[in-house]
Protein backbone atom coordinates (compact mmCIF):
# COMPACT_ATOMS: atom_id res chain seq x y z
CA UNK A 1 0.00 0.00 0.00
CA UNK A 2 0.97 3.55 -0.82
CA UNK A 3 -0.39 6.82 0.53
CA UNK A 4 -1.61 9.43 -2.52
CA UNK A 5 0.09 12.23 -0.25
CA UNK A 6 3.58 10.38 0.02
CA UNK A 7 3.57 10.11 -4.01
CA UNK A 8 5.36 14.03 -4.61
CA UNK A 9 8.36 13.14 -2.70
CA UNK A 10 8.69 9.73 -4.25
CA UNK A 11 11.96 9.73 -6.64
CA UNK A 12 12.39 6.10 -7.98
CA UNK A 13 15.39 7.27 -10.60
CA UNK A 14 18.04 9.58 -8.48
CA UNK A 15 18.90 11.36 -12.27
CA UNK A 16 14.75 12.53 -12.30
CA UNK A 17 12.41 14.76 -10.58
CA UNK A 18 10.49 13.56 -7.79
CA UNK A 19 6.97 12.50 -8.05
CA UNK A 20 5.23 9.21 -9.21
CA UNK A 21 1.65 9.49 -10.58
CA UNK A 22 -1.09 7.00 -11.08
CA UNK A 23 -1.48 5.16 -14.29
CA UNK A 24 -3.94 2.87 -13.33
CA UNK A 25 -5.61 2.28 -9.98
CA UNK A 26 -7.28 -1.02 -9.00
CA UNK A 27 -7.66 -1.08 -5.57
CA UNK A 28 -7.74 1.94 -2.88
CA UNK A 29 -9.39 2.89 0.29
CA UNK A 30 -11.18 6.01 1.06
CA UNK A 31 -8.14 7.36 3.32
CA UNK A 32 -6.08 7.74 0.01
CA UNK A 33 -4.23 4.88 0.43
CA UNK A 34 -3.31 2.56 -3.19
CA UNK A 35 -3.66 -0.97 -2.75
CA UNK A 36 -3.33 -2.75 -5.61
CA UNK A 37 -1.87 -0.45 -9.61
CA UNK A 38 0.59 0.95 -11.34
CA UNK A 39 2.75 4.05 -11.04
CA UNK A 40 4.56 5.92 -13.31
CA UNK A 41 7.79 8.08 -12.55
CA UNK A 42 8.30 11.37 -14.84
CA UNK A 43 10.93 9.22 -17.45
CA UNK A 44 7.76 6.68 -18.06
CA UNK A 45 9.02 4.15 -16.20
CA UNK A 46 6.20 1.89 -14.66
CA UNK A 47 5.94 0.54 -10.80
CA UNK A 48 3.69 -1.68 -9.05
CA UNK A 49 1.73 -1.92 -6.13
CA UNK A 50 0.98 -5.22 -5.40
CA UNK A 51 0.76 -7.41 -2.30
CA UNK A 52 0.28 -4.17 -0.22
CA UNK A 53 3.33 -2.23 -1.01
CA UNK A 54 4.75 -0.46 -3.98
CA UNK A 55 7.40 -2.89 -5.78
CA UNK A 56 10.06 -0.67 -6.88
CA UNK A 57 12.92 -2.94 -7.06
CA UNK A 58 11.22 -5.84 -9.75
CA UNK A 59 13.04 -8.92 -10.64
CA UNK A 60 16.27 -7.16 -8.05
CA UNK A 61 16.58 -9.21 -4.76
CA UNK A 62 17.91 -6.01 -3.57
CA UNK A 63 20.32 -8.59 -1.62
CA UNK A 64 24.11 -7.41 -1.09
CA UNK A 65 24.76 -10.68 1.10
CA UNK A 66 24.17 -14.16 2.09
CA UNK A 67 22.52 -12.51 5.17
CA UNK A 68 20.12 -10.51 3.77
CA UNK A 69 19.11 -13.54 1.43
CA UNK A 70 17.68 -15.08 5.04
CA UNK A 71 14.65 -12.59 4.81
CA UNK A 72 13.21 -14.50 1.42
CA UNK A 73 13.12 -18.02 2.76
CA UNK A 74 9.34 -18.91 2.49
CA UNK A 75 7.26 -17.83 5.85
CA UNK A 76 10.60 -15.69 7.21
CA UNK A 77 7.42 -12.88 7.00
CA UNK A 78 5.30 -14.65 9.22
CA UNK A 79 7.55 -16.21 11.83
CA UNK A 80 9.93 -12.77 12.73
CA UNK A 81 8.22 -11.16 14.97
CA UNK A 82 7.00 -13.84 17.23
CA UNK A 83 9.80 -16.51 16.97
CA UNK A 84 12.76 -13.66 16.80
CA UNK A 85 11.53 -9.90 17.10
CA UNK A 86 9.74 -10.36 20.71
CA UNK A 87 12.76 -11.98 22.13
CA UNK A 88 15.98 -11.00 20.44
CA UNK A 89 16.95 -8.12 22.34
CA UNK A 90 16.28 -10.07 25.72
CA UNK A 91 18.88 -12.69 24.18
CA UNK A 92 21.37 -10.43 22.85
CA UNK A 93 21.63 -8.57 26.56
CA UNK A 94 21.23 -10.94 28.97
CA UNK A 95 18.20 -8.64 30.32
CA UNK A 96 14.77 -8.20 30.21
CA UNK A 97 13.79 -6.30 27.19
CA UNK A 98 10.81 -6.36 25.64
CA UNK A 99 9.73 -4.28 22.41
CA UNK A 100 7.81 -1.74 24.41
CA UNK A 101 11.25 -0.92 25.96
CA UNK A 102 13.39 -1.04 23.09
CA UNK A 103 10.29 1.49 21.09
CA UNK A 104 10.29 3.68 24.09
CA UNK A 105 14.23 4.02 23.86
CA UNK A 106 13.64 4.76 19.73
CA UNK A 107 11.01 7.45 20.20
CA UNK A 108 12.77 9.04 22.94
CA UNK A 109 15.66 9.64 20.82
CA UNK A 110 13.68 10.77 18.28
CA UNK A 111 12.09 13.74 20.74
CA UNK A 112 8.85 12.15 21.38
CA UNK A 113 7.36 13.30 18.01
CA UNK A 114 4.19 14.32 17.33
CA UNK A 115 2.86 15.17 13.54
CA UNK A 116 5.39 14.91 10.79
CA UNK A 117 6.66 12.05 8.08
CA UNK A 118 8.63 9.56 9.42
CA UNK A 119 10.78 6.68 7.47
CA UNK A 120 11.79 3.26 8.95
CA UNK A 121 14.77 1.73 7.39
CA UNK A 122 14.97 -1.95 6.67
CA UNK A 123 11.06 -2.46 8.42
CA UNK A 124 11.00 -6.18 8.30
CA UNK A 125 7.35 -6.93 10.09
CA UNK A 126 7.26 -3.06 10.43
CA UNK A 127 7.41 -2.66 14.35
CA UNK A 128 8.67 0.10 14.45
CA UNK A 129 6.93 1.97 11.53
CA UNK A 130 3.31 0.23 13.12
CA UNK A 131 4.60 2.27 16.49
CA UNK A 132 5.17 5.44 15.03
CA UNK A 133 2.11 5.51 13.02
CA UNK A 134 -0.06 4.72 16.11
CA UNK A 135 2.08 7.66 18.60
CA UNK A 136 3.05 10.32 16.09
CA UNK A 137 -0.60 10.66 14.04
CA UNK A 138 1.96 11.79 10.92
CA UNK A 139 2.74 9.71 7.89
CA UNK A 140 5.05 6.91 7.82
CA UNK A 141 6.54 5.01 5.13
CA UNK A 142 8.28 1.65 5.96
CA UNK A 143 10.82 0.09 3.25
CA UNK A 144 12.47 -3.44 2.89
CA UNK A 145 13.92 -5.95 0.22
CA UNK A 146 11.87 -8.53 1.47
CA UNK A 147 8.50 -9.09 -0.55
CA UNK A 148 7.44 -11.67 2.87
CA UNK A 149 8.45 -9.33 5.49
CA UNK A 150 6.65 -6.64 3.68
CA UNK A 151 3.47 -8.60 3.15
CA UNK A 152 3.53 -9.43 7.05
CA UNK A 153 4.23 -5.79 7.25
CA UNK A 154 0.77 -5.06 5.34
CA UNK A 155 -1.22 -8.06 6.77
CA UNK A 156 -0.05 -6.46 10.48
CA UNK A 157 -0.76 -2.85 9.20
CA UNK A 158 -4.20 -4.04 8.19
CA UNK A 159 -5.24 -5.66 11.08
CA UNK A 160 -4.04 -2.78 13.74
CA UNK A 161 -6.09 -0.13 11.83
CA UNK A 162 -2.63 1.67 11.12
CA UNK A 163 -1.55 3.39 7.50
CA UNK A 164 1.45 3.10 6.59
CA UNK A 165 3.17 3.40 3.14
CA UNK A 166 4.97 -0.14 2.48
CA UNK A 167 7.73 -0.20 -0.15
CA UNK A 168 10.86 -2.78 -1.83
CA UNK A 169 13.59 -1.00 -2.09
CA UNK A 170 16.92 -0.84 -1.36
CA UNK A 171 18.37 1.51 2.30
CA UNK A 172 21.62 2.16 -0.41
CA UNK A 173 19.58 4.47 -3.14
CA UNK A 174 16.40 5.64 -0.85
CA UNK A 175 13.69 6.62 -3.87
CA UNK A 176 12.62 10.02 -2.01
CA UNK A 177 13.28 13.62 -2.53
CA UNK A 178 15.77 15.49 -0.28
CA UNK A 179 14.64 17.40 3.01
CA UNK A 180 11.63 14.96 2.73
CA UNK A 181 11.10 13.05 6.13
CA UNK A 182 11.33 14.64 10.05
CA UNK A 183 12.76 11.37 11.14
CA UNK A 184 14.56 7.95 10.34
CA UNK A 185 14.38 4.94 12.10
CA UNK A 186 16.46 1.83 11.36
CA UNK A 187 16.36 -1.07 13.79
CA UNK A 188 19.20 -4.04 13.16
CA UNK A 189 19.59 -3.02 9.46
CA UNK A 190 22.83 -1.28 9.77
CA UNK A 191 24.44 -4.63 10.33
CA UNK A 192 22.87 -6.29 7.45
CA UNK A 193 24.15 -3.62 5.06
CA UNK A 194 26.44 -4.14 2.03
CA UNK A 195 27.35 -0.53 2.52
CA UNK A 196 26.25 1.05 5.68
CA UNK A 197 28.32 4.26 5.49
CA UNK A 198 26.43 5.05 2.17
CA UNK A 199 22.98 3.49 3.99
CA UNK A 200 23.93 6.96 6.41
CA UNK A 201 24.10 9.08 3.71
CA UNK A 202 21.56 8.53 2.05
CA UNK A 203 19.47 8.63 5.81
CA UNK A 204 20.86 12.65 6.12
CA UNK A 205 20.07 13.66 2.24
CA UNK A 206 16.72 12.51 3.25
CA UNK A 207 15.97 14.22 6.67
CA UNK A 208 15.01 17.69 6.67
CA UNK A 209 17.33 20.39 9.07
CA UNK A 210 17.26 19.53 12.56
CA UNK A 211 15.33 15.88 11.77
CA UNK A 212 16.44 12.94 13.60
CA UNK A 213 17.89 9.50 13.28
CA UNK A 214 17.26 6.95 15.77
CA UNK A 215 19.00 3.42 15.22
CA UNK A 216 19.22 0.05 17.14
CA UNK A 217 22.43 -2.24 16.01
CA UNK A 218 25.38 -4.36 17.32
CA UNK A 219 28.55 -3.24 18.36
CA UNK A 220 31.53 -5.32 17.98
CA UNK A 221 31.44 -8.20 20.94
CA UNK A 222 33.85 -8.00 23.67
CA UNK A 223 34.33 -11.41 25.27
CA UNK A 224 36.38 -14.31 23.46
CA UNK A 225 32.98 -16.13 22.67
CA UNK A 226 31.25 -13.21 21.45
CA UNK A 227 34.33 -12.14 19.19
CA UNK A 228 34.25 -15.75 17.74
CA UNK A 229 30.57 -15.75 17.07
CA UNK A 230 30.26 -12.53 15.53
CA UNK A 231 33.15 -13.57 12.81
CA UNK A 232 31.41 -16.28 11.79
CA UNK A 233 28.28 -14.33 11.19
CA UNK A 234 30.82 -11.55 9.07
CA UNK A 235 31.08 -14.87 6.74
CA UNK A 236 27.57 -13.80 5.53
CA UNK A 237 28.06 -10.64 5.20
CA UNK A 238 27.35 -9.26 8.38
CA UNK A 239 29.17 -5.85 10.40
CA UNK A 240 29.55 -5.27 13.82
CA UNK A 241 31.07 -1.73 15.02
CA UNK A 242 32.89 0.19 17.37
CA UNK A 243 31.17 2.53 19.06
CA UNK A 244 34.21 5.24 17.54
CA UNK A 245 33.35 3.63 14.17
CA UNK A 246 29.72 4.22 14.53
CA UNK A 247 30.22 7.85 15.10
CA UNK A 248 32.64 8.37 12.17
CA UNK A 249 30.39 7.37 10.11
CA UNK A 250 27.31 9.26 11.55
CA UNK A 251 29.50 12.62 11.36
CA UNK A 252 31.09 11.54 7.98
CA UNK A 253 27.60 11.33 6.83
CA UNK A 254 26.62 15.06 7.81
CA UNK A 255 24.90 14.16 10.81
CA UNK A 256 25.81 15.18 14.25
CA UNK A 257 25.70 12.16 16.94
CA UNK A 258 23.90 13.18 20.36
CA UNK A 259 23.21 10.11 21.98
CA UNK A 260 24.34 6.45 22.55
CA UNK A 261 23.27 4.03 25.01
CA UNK A 262 25.11 0.41 25.32
CA UNK A 263 23.15 -2.57 26.93
CA UNK A 264 25.64 -5.23 26.39
CA UNK A 265 26.62 -5.61 22.51
CA UNK A 266 23.21 -3.48 21.83
CA UNK A 267 23.37 -0.01 20.89
CA UNK A 268 20.59 2.74 20.71
CA UNK A 269 22.58 5.70 18.75
CA UNK A 270 20.65 9.08 17.63
CA UNK A 271 21.94 11.80 15.11
CA UNK A 272 20.75 14.75 14.16
CA UNK A 273 20.82 16.69 10.77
Amino acid sequence: MISRSLLPVLRPEPSSPPGLVPQEIRSETPAGMILAGTLRSTPGNRYRVIGGYLDLLGRRTGAGNPANLSNFLPGAGRLYEPLWRTRSLTLLTGESFPNARELELIMRLLGSPHGGRYLDVGCSAGLYARHLARKTGGEVAALDISPSMLREAARRTHSEGTRISLIRTDAHHLPFADASFSGVVCGGTLNELRDPSRALREAARVLAPGGRLALMGLLRARSLAGSALQGLLAAGGLRFFTPEHLEEMLRAAGLQPYALETYGPVFFAGASR
